[in-house]
């Protein structure tokens, strides 16, 4: 079963903390219900990896798309394809700005615009660290319910 119940030194202090960090998360839009409702759906360990997972694959495609926007002839589709596959990931987890940014981009390599292109990238890493520094505390926090969840059986 999936707890949202927090201990503090052997206190309950509630689902509050966890669910009201989600919350402002949700309010700031930088995620959807799509993730609120695979954190439900998912055990703590399925959600901690699956979240892990899609902050180093997209971390892993921003550094080859720097490699690939640097080169002499810029191969466009391939930077849009790449591009895609960060928004379908994205679009997956419910990370609402890095959909966007990544739409964005993608209409920017549509457009060839060498310029453009850069300038959407830059505001994707930036989407990307805000989104990955957002996420950390979700994941510290429910890391934290597993090893407390663990110590009660």
């Amino acid at each position: 079963m999936h707890s949202k119940t927090i201990l503090d030194g052997g206190r309950v202090s509630g689902k509050g903390l966890l669910q009201d960090y989600v919350q402002s998360l949700l309010n700031e839009k930088i995620i959807d219900e799509r993730f609120s409702q695979i954190r439900t759906k998912l055990e703590e360990p399925d959600f901690i990896q699956l979240i892990n997972v899609y902050l180093n694959d997209v971390e892993s495609r921003l550094s080859e798309f720097s490699c690939f926007i640097d080169s002499v002839d810029v191969n466009f589709s391939k930077l849009s394809m790449m591009a895609h596959k960060i928004e379908e990931k994205s679009t997956r987890i419910g990370a609402r700005h890095m959909k966007l940014a990544s739409i964005h981009l993608i209409q920017a390599c549509d457009k060839e615009d060498h310029k453009l292109v850069s300038q959407s990238l830059c505001w994707m890493k930036h989407e990307f660290i805000n989104t990955r520094n957002k996420l950390q505390p979700v994941l510290q926090m429910e890391q934290r319910i597993l090893r407390l969840m663990s110590k009660q059986t």
